[in-house]
């Protein structure tokens, strides 16, 4: 399929999966990283990140905001095969709201829920979520369930189970599992869904690892990240802002009590 092909596919289904977006050897490296860093996060060690961004938890396979820890993952988060599929959705201006790597690991709880992406935010701009698969991905070892067409009908009632990683969840009575499928992928395709389409993966224990590279997109209809700042992916010129922003001074973003604490006290500390 080409560009066009893949963009109407995203449009009706709600995912389009796009084979062979990154080269072999990035491939190797990636997960030679992904191991390191997840023996790093097992050990328990300092975060000097951790003023910044989410801790890591490897114990329920999320590494978090690997695009600015290690620039090894930034080119995965620039494919243009990706970038020409979300242009034709969010359109020529894209930042990276937030990203993450995900896994199922073995002899622990790792079912993920039906859910959308994003559900408790329902007055934020549509996001589109793509997946970069280090792994060869099947039924066996944690494939993603998703009922396609589920993104025309917008966000449905959700309720939130407090302390778990996933703790925000479709109703039950919303979900006709009855239509769901499984996206299996080759290790090096790309996988790109909307933020309302229903989604979800089953618990599973195979020895074969299902990790995948995953970042949220947004166009510039409000430039804000939930942590870290916002890295511009594709466009950004001056004249789109001009365009997009026009005669709207930037309010300043208020500081937490903590931070304007610790200022105060490098104030004092400095004239000491």
């Amino acid at each position: 399929m080409n560009t066009e092909d893949y963009i109407a596919q995203l449009k009706k289904n709600g995912f389009v999966v796009i084979s062979k977006v990154i080269a072999e050897d990035r491939l190797l490296a990636l997960r030679n990283l992904t191991d390191r860093i997840m023996a790093y996060a097992d050990r328990g060690l300092e975060d000097p990140f951790a003023p910044y961004y989410l801790p890591h938890r490897s114990d329920q396979g999320v590494l978090y905001d690997l695009f600015h820890r290690h620039p090894e993952f930034q080119e995965a988060a620039r494919l243009p095969q990706m970038l020409d599929v979300l242009e034709g959705v969010l359109g020529p201006n894209i930042f990276l709201y937030e990203n993450s790597l995900v896994s199922k690991p073995k002899g622990r709880s790792n079912g993920v829920p039906w859910h959308q992406d994003f559900m408790s935010r329902p007055d934020e701009p549509k996001k589109y979520i793509t997946w970069i698969a280090l792994d060869d991905v099947r039924v066996e070892n944690g494939a993603l369930r998703v009922i396609p067409g589920s993104h025309l009908n917008g966000y449905v009632p959700y309720h939130v189970v407090p302390g778990e990683t996933h703790h925000t969840r479709a109703n039950p009575d919303t979900v006709d599992e009855s239509q769901a499928v499984h996206v299996e992928m080759d290790a090096g395709s790309g996988f790109i869904f909307d933020c309302q389409i229903l989604h979800g993966s089953d618990e599973v224990h195979a020895d074969s690892p299902r990790r995948a590279f995953r970042v949220s997109y947004q166009g510039f209809e409000q430039i804000y990240t939930p942590r870290a700042t916002p890295i511009v992916v594709r466009g950004g010129d001056p004249e789109d802002l001009g365009r997009l922003f026009p005669n709207k001074p930037i309010a300043p973003r208020k500081r937490s009590a903590t931070i304007r604490a610790l200022n105060k006290i490098g104030r004092v500390l400095a004239r000491v």
